[in-house]
């Protein structure tokens, strides 16, 4: 399982990094780890099981959401 960077969530699930601080500041969203005091990881399985839990669904716009491929073509987009 990765730990990837709220900028790499945003490139590949499509929510902005001020959201996901948002969230945190109020104690939503994803499990995140703080490794230092300015440094935030989201494991991606974590990510992808918040995402696709219906309980979730009022919170982000991201329907049956599938990242983005190793190519980095995003799956949603069909780019």
């Amino acid at each position: 399982m990765a730990l990837i960077s709220p900028t790499k969530v945003e490139r590949e699930y499509g929510i902005p990094v001020a959201r996901l601080r948002r969230w945190r500041q109020h104690g939503i969203g994803p499990e995140y780890f703080q490794l230092t005091p300015r440094s935030i990881g989201y494991y991606t399985g974590d990510l992808a099981d918040w995402i696709q839990d219906p309980a979730n669904a009022q919170l982000h716009d991201i329907p049956g959401h599938e990242p983005a491929d190793r190519c980095g073509r995003n799956v949603l987009a069909g780019s």
